[in-house]
């Protein structure tokens, strides 16, 4: 499906490449942040996203967002910042749905942005499954008899919770696990040695190795070069996602692919994110962040 998404922007230069790039995507509409033209156009258009490309945290912003949370055209449209980290450290947590740091291509912009609302659109609909099940739960309950006696209390059963063990540091502490596959062996040295302070980086030289590794330990992001032999990125990337234990790991794709119809064709496969080569190391760790 086509998305409706209604943009709003003080960069007015990234504004302008995402709408001029949005046509096979999205149905897109520009608008300021004055609420009288958000309600308004909340009201004619029914956005599914609302995405702000935001330089700085300017007086008034986050009060005429909040006024359309509250105005009684807003349909419950996610909220989207584009912002470099030091603008996305000024937020409230609750004051948005989703943040993309920048750098960030448009293709990887386009690319967060298909993904999450996919993810949005399963949520309510098993939301709406759910609340169907418990109106009907409701309806088939035998209706309670006002003489019936009060039942005693049933005391919960005891559960004694294992000590946590000291010398073992809690999940959040760990370092999150990369796993870099590529054919050239001097790009996975760069990679390793560029990610190794912050992350564990597991590196491998061709696809088929993936499943084994994936088998073996606990993977946060796997980073993928698209073109390689015996087996290619596209096909790794299938049997990752068709494998119901690996299939929620975000992938990048590296690829020094620019022909047009071949990035169409890496788009439709929906990765979480792709970088050309050669490899922008600031734009591969800001991916990185935006996707662990």
């Amino acid at each position: 499906m086509k998305y409706r998404i209604l943009v709003n922007g003080s960069n007015l230069a990234i504004v302008k490449d995402f709408l001029s790039y949005n046509g096979n995507y999205f149905d897109c509409l520009s608008t300021t942040d004055a609420p009288a033209d958000l309600e308004k156009h909340f009201k004619l258009f029914h956005p599914h996203a609302l995405l702000c490309f935001v330089d700085r945290i300017y007086e008034g912003l986050m009060d005429n967002l909040n006024a359309i949370r509250n105005s009684s055209e807003y349909n419950q449209a996610p909220i989207v910042f584009i912002a470099k980290e030091e603008t996305a450290n000024e937020l409230d947590q609750n004051e948005v749905d989703l943040v993309l740091l920048r750098p960030i291509t448009t293709d990887n912009i386009i690319l967060r942005l298909m993904n999450y609302l996919d993810g949005e659109v399963v949520k309510r609909s098993m939301l709406l499954e759910t609340e169907k099940i418990m109106v009907s739960d409701i309806a088939d309950a035998p209706a309670e008899s006002s003489a019936a006696e009060p039942s005693a209390p049933v005391a919960a059963p005891s559960v004694s919770a294992a000590p946590a063990d000291p010398g073992v540091p809690a999940d959040s502490g760990r370092k999150k696990h990369i796993l870099v596959v590529d054919d050239d062996r001097n790009v996975l040295k760069m990679l390793k040695t560029a990610l190794e302070e912050k992350y564990e980086v597991t590196t491998t030289l061709n696809g088929l190795l993936v499943e084994k590794v994936l088998s073996a330990k606990q993977v946060d992001l796997i980073v993928l070069d698209y073109e390689m032999p015996i087996m290619t990125g596209a096909e790794v990337y299938r049997k990752i996602k068709s494998n119901p234990e690996s299939a929620s790991i975000p992938v990048c794709f590296l690829t020094g692919v620019s022909d047009k119809n071949k990035v169409m064709e890496i788009m439709s496969l929906r990765p979480d994110s792709y970088l050309l080569k050669p490899i922008d190391l600031e734009m591969l760790m800001t991916a990185i962040e935006n996707l662990t």
